[in-house]
């Protein structure tokens, strides 16, 4: 009997991860009800995310009041559950600091603030929570962070030693650091931001220059920003030089992925011991599928479109990197391909590559994104494709 796992993304517009992985199980099962078929939703850190960690545990569900990007009451909710005898926690930045929070006529990231964001990890930590995953695309904010970190209890002093107030035009006036303050907790807890933007915090790759424009920043905004953001850098990594405790020492405003989320990166890299990786390499990590992989026979993924973009660090090629290292066979099946999918046939990643598209008339691709009609037509690509004798034959081989 083989065992065979299934880790497809979710196929935008059409298929959650875990409805276009049991479509796949299914159209197995109707030619090999025998097979051992496991199904595990996964995702690269965006869409599907939440479901990809808590598929079959039990979660719990927090929302909290918290500042907004614009310094007013915000709900946002977060999710927590128990692995392993830890609580881990698992935020979207996006709840309490995101762009959609904000009107477009009062976009400005001279003002917004990440000061919810603390406020939600203060939370998970009066519930018990000791492990974060946090998700920190599609800020409002370009604040360094400091919000969240005035909300865990850090003081950023002025020239008269006075706390500054929210926003990135504050940052041109820190003169100093205090750590009084800093909630005990916070040094048991650990830290993983899904990071898929490699900017460095300054410069013309910087958050500022790259990413203000789109949160409302004039050129002249920018360019201040940027040159603040620097100053304030050369503070933090003065402070980390010297030795002096609150400041980790184990990257800088080069690191790449520094600048994501308007330097909350940053933030979490030198103030909170945080690691930036790819959103795909922390699901994957955490819901345990390379030991599930270890075991297979044949590990299928896919998503909606498989392109030359599907080997830069989206979920099929995670998924078929794991099975690489032990030498399982990986089917990607697609909704479509794009026309470079050839790279995806000769990355060696791959044992084939299949799509629903193939298999259809032009009608019916008219109407194949259309959710039970995409749920069908994959189970029905699935069972032609195991259904054909020199497939079975080759996988036997």
């Amino acid at each position: 009997m083989k065992k065979i796992i299934v880790a497809v993304d979710s196929f935008k517009g059409s298929m959650t991860s875990s409805e276009a992985g049991n479509a796949i199980k299914n159209g197995i099962r109707d030619i090999h009800p025998d097979w051992n078929i496991e199904v595990y939703p996964v995702a690269d850190g965006g869409e599907g995310t939440l479901e990809a960690l808590t598929y079959h545990r039990s979660v719990t569900e927090r929302t909290c009041t918290v500042t907004g990007p614009l310094g007013d009451h915000v709900e946002a909710s977060y999710l927590w559950y128990e692995r392993d005898s830890e609580r881990i926690a698992v935020i979207e930045m996006a709840q309490a600091a995101g762009l959609p929070l904000v009107p477009v006529d009062k976009r400005n990231p001279l003002y917004t603030t990440t000061y919810g964001v603390g406020e939600l990890i203060r939370d998970a930590i009066d519930q018990g929570c000791r492990k974060f995953i946090i998700g920190i695309g599609g800020s409002a904010t370009n604040d360094a962070g400091i919000g969240m970190l005035q909300a865990l209890g850090y003081h950023f002093y002025d020239r008269d030693g006075r706390d500054i107030s929210f926003g990135a035009k504050e940052l041109a006036k820190i003169t100093d650091i205090g750590f009084e303050d800093v909630i005990r907790d916070l040094s048991s807890c650990r830290f993983q931001i899904a990071c898929d933007v490699k900017n460095p915090f300054v410069g013309e790759q910087g958050c500022s220059r790259v990413y203000g424009h789109q949160k409302g920043a004039t050129a002249i905004d920018v360019e201040k920003m940027d040159r603040s953001m620097a100053q304030f850098a050369d503070l933090v990594e003065r402070i980390a030089a010297s030795g002096r405790k609150g400041i980790f020492p184990n990257g800088d405003r080069n690191t790449p992925g520094a600048g994501a989320a308007g330097g909350l990166g940053y933030a979490f890299l030198m103030f909170l011991d945080g690691v930036l990786r790819p959103g795909i390499d922390i699901v994957l990590d955490e819901i345990r599928l390379e030991e599930a992989i270890a075991q297979a026979d044949l590990v299928i993924t896919g998503e909606g479109r498989l392109d030359a973009q599907t080997l830069m660090g989206k979920t099929p090629a995670g998924v078929a990197g794991l099975a690489k290292k032990y030498g399982k066979p990986v089917i990607a099946a697609a909704g479509c391909f794009g026309e470079d999918v050839i790279q995806c046939r000769q990355s060696g990643l791959f044992y084939d590559c299949v799509a629903v598209n193939d298999i259809l008339s032009e009608q019916e691709r008219m109407h194949a994104m259309e959710k039970e009609n995409a749920i069908s037509y994959l189970q029905i690509l699935m069972r032609k494709y195991f259904a054909n004798e020199r497939v079975n034959n080759n996988l036997e081989s």
